[in-house]
């Protein structure tokens, strides 16, 4: 089976995407996947999944030459952030694509079957070559102005992308860290659900403690003891599950 590539990705910072990638990636390892995830943003992720990380630095994806996969015991395989991804600026675009997309292939030659990255907001060649090399896109979104605003912006920059990568298939919008107490992110959701219906994945992922928690000890938040990380962990198994459906990735 052919390793299927996910970009999360969302113009604006804080809205879940490192949680997105996190628990997406602990659900299909734990459904018998092998999942390499690669952290192209500020490092959050790198360091929840710490002890998954190969030598492979981010940046080295973009080299002209591929790297040399190391063995790994885990289901779940980590390509780390590092400091060298600030200078994406300086190479041609053209350049960024073609060996990103070129180099994960050799993740998928040694068996790797769901490849999840994790992008930094706003748009760049490290967006660009994401969106360059995905099979699928998922965006998740804040319940606030300021973050729907924002997804007339992705939604451009997705529909740009596939008109060089006509595969890249959108998942959706996703409703995140969604605080049900608060009236007016309530009913903020209620419009985006009345306006992009059809651009909504069918799971909202609620704003709790235990999520951050999990994620601050390295740990898929059902996994967690809270009260409250039973919800939560049911929500971010049904993302998963949804995910590998609609990728067809191994259950």
């Amino acid at each position: 089976m052919e390793m299927k590539i996910l970009a999360v990705a969302q113009g604006k910072g804080g809205v879940g995407k490192t949680t997105t990638a996190v628990n997406t990636s602990f659900e299909a390892a734990e459904a018998g996947a092998r999942v390499l995830v690669v952290d192209l943003d500020s490092g959050d992720l790198s360091k929840t999944m710490a002890r998954f990380k190969l030598e492979i630095p981010a940046s080295a994806l973009f080299l002209d030459s591929p790297p040399v996969v190391p063995t790994h015991e885990s289901n779940i395989s980590l390509i780390a952030a590092d400091q060298l991804l600030a200078n994406l600026i300086y190479m041609p675009l053209e350049t960024a694509l073609r060996n990103f997309r070129v180099n994960l292939l050799v993740f998928a030659e040694k068996g790797y079957d769901l490849c999840v990255i994790d992008t930094a907001p706003g748009v760049s060649i490290a967006l660009a070559a994401a969106l360059h090399a995905a099979d699928a896109v998922i965006s998740p979104v804040e319940m606030e102005e300021y973050s729907i605003e924002g997804i007339k912006k992705m939604m451009r920059v997705i529909l740009n992308a596939r008109q060089r990568n006509p595969k890249l298939q959108f998942l959706g919008l996703l409703p995140s860290m969604v605080d049900r107490r608060n009236p007016r992110q309530v009913r903020h959701l209620a419009e985006v659900r009345a306006a992009h219906e059809e651009l909504l994945v069918p799971v909202t992922i609620g704003l709790r403690t235990s999520v951050a928690e999990a994620q601050s000890i390295g740990e898929p938040v059902w996994k967690s003891k809270k009260t409250t990380a039973r919800a939560a962990g049911a929500e971010m198994r049904a993302l998963g599950q949804y995910i590998r459906t609609k990728m067809g990735v191994k259950a």
